[in-house]
């Protein structure tokens, strides 16, 4: 009993990390990157991911294999849920091995449940913690490796020496940039134990041995086949003044800062300057922990970014913990100074002056849940769902963006493809393509947008437009869908449902079954031109029902427009030839209940309607009961 009082706290640290970790954990599409080591690192046998995927991207080969123990343990790829638990429970371990690192550094158990708790709470270990890519469960092992080195520095037992040589050669061959906190942690034992030769060669060997392994699964992988010198890197080429204005804050306060970054930045490296002022007074062995492990990643990150471009808060993850304990051992240094003036406890009064932090940290949380402007991924699972109730395997489906979410998601029968291939293709191959495409399929959906800056964005649309008539327009969570037929109909009617006054034939319809993610019924007419008129003419959609209390009518949703948009004049159409318009009837106004749609055409300056063989000047083309819960359903 008295052991579970004691570690109470910090299980209720574990907790809380494990909640937030939880939070919303599916209800997030997969982004991009995420997608791709789902389908290419876990769906692919390691064999395949190690000679087709891994020459093409800079990751270590333990990453494949651990995606791929992952996908058998929880029975496939179908959830996501289950998926991302790999990061939530890896990057937990954090949480217990930052509270043993604090208690370790300074002989404080309240120091280190301080550390524990901002490591629960910390909006960039949440945020990878909550996508399946190695980031999320090296960010945990990383400070459980530190602390098994730093207690093997102290005490150098053969446990600790099996313990550490375990964590250090998982957690480096993790990812390529964690050896930047294995030589912190050897110059660190190098200072501690300078009089120690045998226990430094010991420890310089092990590291060196694990050093060898990654470096020869980097040389096999991605050297011979050339790709370490063709790589540019992705993101960011090295800038000094980002070490304050990005990496600092993003790394002690993550990337949904919902304030100036740049004056957060400077901001905080102030603090962090005090702090380490502190610690350098009280502790110079804190001092030359917290240091190395914080600023020795950021400086060789920024070594390599002078020759690839990947100066990215990311790639030193592992820099976090010697943040978050510059701040805790800082405050409760400061709060030692501050006793004699402030009437409190010192672990009180080190809470108080770190609860800015805590603030800030629950901002930043609160904009990663809740603020779109912060969403990690566009709705591609919203777009997925979308097609997969739509297309038909007739259909082809291009995808502008290029992204590997979209594959995920799309599960529908009809081939997809993504165009243009990159930024660079040349809108004439683009242009090509589309050609050698052309009647091959009844339609051809067109999806998402090309990403930012690509010099040819807007080439498939556009010649889509130019070519082909555009039968529907909508979005699905901010993802445009558009789908394209060819003017010419394929279809065959054998009667005219409806002839208005000899001019035009109504042959048939096609109205959609629920509302578009826009809210629209989106409906499809075929008209057949029997004669030219002396002047334009335009057809109306409506749709009635019981006396609309906004309008005073029956009326409750309409589309009035000339036929095909203006493309076509009923005073010059050809006569006999099929014609198909697109209408989209808004339901946002409809209350439940029974209502009928209406088609006819008019003359628009005098609002005189044609007539139909019984004297009517309306169709009821169909009956629609409709429920704002369900949408619309066809009897």
């Amino acid at each position: 009993m008295s052991s579970l009082r004691h570690y109470f706290p910090l299980i209720l640290a574990l907790l809380l990390g494990f909640f937030l970790r939880l939070h919303h954990l599916e209800s997030v599409p997969l982004r991009g990157d995420e997608a791709f080591s789902v389908l290419y690192w876990a769906d692919l046998p390691v064999g395949e991911s190690l000679t087709q995927i891994a020459q093409g991207e800079p990751h270590t080969p333990l990453v494949y294999a651990v995606a791929r123990i992952w996908r058998h343990l929880v029975g496939g790829i179908d959830s996501v849920f289950a998926l991302r638990m790999l990061s939530v429970l890896g990057n937990l371990l954090g949480v217990a091995a930052m509270y043993a690192l604090g208690i370790r550094l300074s002989g404080r158990r309240s120091i280190g449940l301080v550390a524990a708790l901002m490591f629960a709470l910390h909006p960039f270990e949440i945020w990878h913690s909550q996508e399946f890519r190695n980031y999320g469960y090296w960010g945990g092992m990383s400070p459980l490796t530190l602390w098994l080195g730093l207690r093997l520095i102290d005490r150098n037992r053969a446990l600790d020496w099996f313990l550490y040589g375990a964590a250090a050669c998982f957690t480096t061959l993790t990812i390529y940039t964690e050896p930047f906190s294995v030589i912190a942690l050897a110059c660190f034992a190098i200072i501690e134990r300078r009089h120690d030769r045998r226990f430094l060669g010991r420890l310089l060997l092990l590291q060196a041995g694990i050093g060898s392994l990654l470096v020869l699964g980097f040389v096999l992988i991605q050297v011979l086949p050339g790709f370490a010198t063709s790589y540019p890197g992705l993101v960011q080429a090295f800038s000094l003044t980002d070490y304050f204005t990005r990496f600092v804050p993003v790394l002690v306060l993550g990337t949904t800062i919902a304030f100036n970054m740049s004056a957060l930045g400077i901001a905080l490296s102030l603090v962090l300057a005090v702090a380490g002022v502190l610690l350098f007074r009280s502790c110079r062995r804190q001092f030359r922990f917290v240091a190395l492990a914080a600023l020795m990643p950021l400086l060789l990150l920024g070594l390599v970014s002078s020759h690839y471009n990947l100066f990215h808060p990311r790639y030193v993850l592992s820099a976090v913990p010697a943040f978050i304990l510059a701040l805790v051992l800082g405050g409760f240094g400061l709060a030692a100074h501050l006793k004699r003036f402030i009437p409190l406890r010192p672990g009180a009064l080190a809470l108080l002056l770190l609860s800015p932090w805590l603030v800030l940290a629950l901002a930043t949380l609160q904009a990663h849940f809740n603020d779109p402007a912060f969403r990690r991924a566009p709705a591609w699972d919203e777009l997925g769902r979308f097609l997969n109730a739509r297309v038909a395997e007739t259909d082809l489906v291009i995808q502008l963006s290029v992204d590997p979410a979209f594959g995920y998601y799309y599960r529908a029968a009809a081939p997809e493809m993504a165009l243009p291939v990159h930024s660079a293709q040349p809108v004439g191959e683009i242009e090509a393509e589309l050609e050698r495409l052309r009647g091959r399929y009844d339609s051809v959906y067109v999806v998402s947008r090309e990403q930012a800056g690509w010099a040819n964005a807007g080439a498939v649309v556009a010649w889509m437009r130019e070519r082909l008539q555009e039968v529907l327009l909508t979005d699905t969570g901010g993802l445009p869908v558009r789908q394209y037929m060819e003017w010419n109909v394929r279809q065959q009617f054998d009667r005219e449902i409806a002839n208005f006054d000899d001019a035009v034939a109504l042959l048939g319809h096609e109205l959609a079954r629920d509302p578009l993610p826009t809210g629209e019924l989106l409906l499809w007419i075929y008209w057949k031109p029997l004669s030219r008129t002396e002047r334009s003419l335009k057809s109306f959609v409506h749709v009635y029902g019981d006396v609309n209390p906004a309008a005073g009518s029956a009326l409750w949703s309409q589309d009035d427009q000339y036929p095909q948009e203006g493309r076509l004049d009923s005073r010059s159409w050809d006569a006999g030839r099929v014609y198909r318009d697109v209408y989209y009837l808004p339901t946002a106004d409809l209350a439940d209940g029974e209502y009928q749609i209406s088609v006819g055409w008019y003359d628009p300056v005098s609002g005189a309607r044609l007539t139909l063989a019984g004297g009517t000047d309306a169709y009821t083309l169909d009956a629609l009961p409709f429920s704002a819960t369900t949408g619309a359903n066809r009897q």
